[in-house]
This record gives structure tokens, sequence and C-alpha cells, in this order.
């Protein structure tokens, strides 16, 4: 297995542009169930909060260092949390 930090970087807009996940979807944060609305531009909206999947997390753990892809889930269509870091795995893994 790769290191995380040699592998490919994808970046979350990457997501949207394969049909892995919409605008307007609403992604779930991994530790208190807050939610995030996915902007068309890549962006998360979390009630007065817009940046990318990092800076929310970031702030919403009051400042500490966080990797968005490991904090945010989405729902599939079972309805099952699943983080968004399998996504850009199956991105990573099918050479997109």
């Amino acid at each position: 297995l790769v290191e995380k930090r040699k592998q490919a970087r994808i970046p979350f807009g990457a997501l949207l542009e394969n049909g892995l996940l919409q605008p307007g979807q609403i992604l779930y944060f991994a530790r208190s169930g807050i939610r995030a609305k996915i902007l068309s531009n890549g962006h998360l909206r979390c009630g007065k909060i817009t940046g990318s999947i990092h800076f929310v997390a970031k702030v919403l753990m009051n400042g500490a260092p966080a990797n968005g892809w490991d904090l945010w889930l989405y729902k599939d269509e079972n309805g099952n949390k699943i983080l968004i870091d399998k996504l850009r795995e199956k991105l990573r893994t099918s050479n997109v």
C-alpha cells in the first residue's frame, strides 16, 4: 500500500466533476453529526462557515488540525454514512 502522502493528490472538486457527489448534497461531520452542504465550487457551507472540507472541519474542531477526507461522510444510496475518502480512493483506482 502506498504511503498516504505519496498517493496521487485528488482535489475534493474532482468528486463533483466525476459525479460521485453533487452540489447541494449534504455531508455529515464524523464527530457530531453536524451537516454541511456542498456548493458548486467544491466548498462546503456549514451554518455561517464556508470553505474547503479541511477549513470547515478545522473550524468545527476549534482550530485543531483537520483532514477533511477523514472527517466528512456522505450517505450512499442505502442511507449508510461513508467517509468521503472512500470516494477519493475510487477515483484513484479508476485512474480518472
